[in-house]
């Protein structure tokens, strides 16, 4: 689907079937991890452009069950 890359200050996802590029750094952080944001949206490219593979929904912080 896409290989990472890293860069000095940035990392970056291309896909492995065109030149799309995610940057990382693009994302803002208070939205949650910036790795996972930019992952996210070169799945969601990746189904829209090239029909491969499913996009999950991420579950909100606030929501994620705490186990003692």
């Amino acid at each position: 689907m896409y290989m990472m890359s890293k860069e000095p200050n940035d990392v970056i996802l291309i896909c492995h079937d065109c030149p799309h590029v995610e940057r990382v750094d693009a994302f803002d952080a208070n939205a949650g991890s910036r790795r996972t944001q930019a992952a996210r949206a070169m799945q969601v490219h990746s189904r829209d452009e090239h029909g491969a593979g499913s996009v999950l929904t991420p579950v909100p912080k606030d929501d994620v069950p705490i186990v003692p």
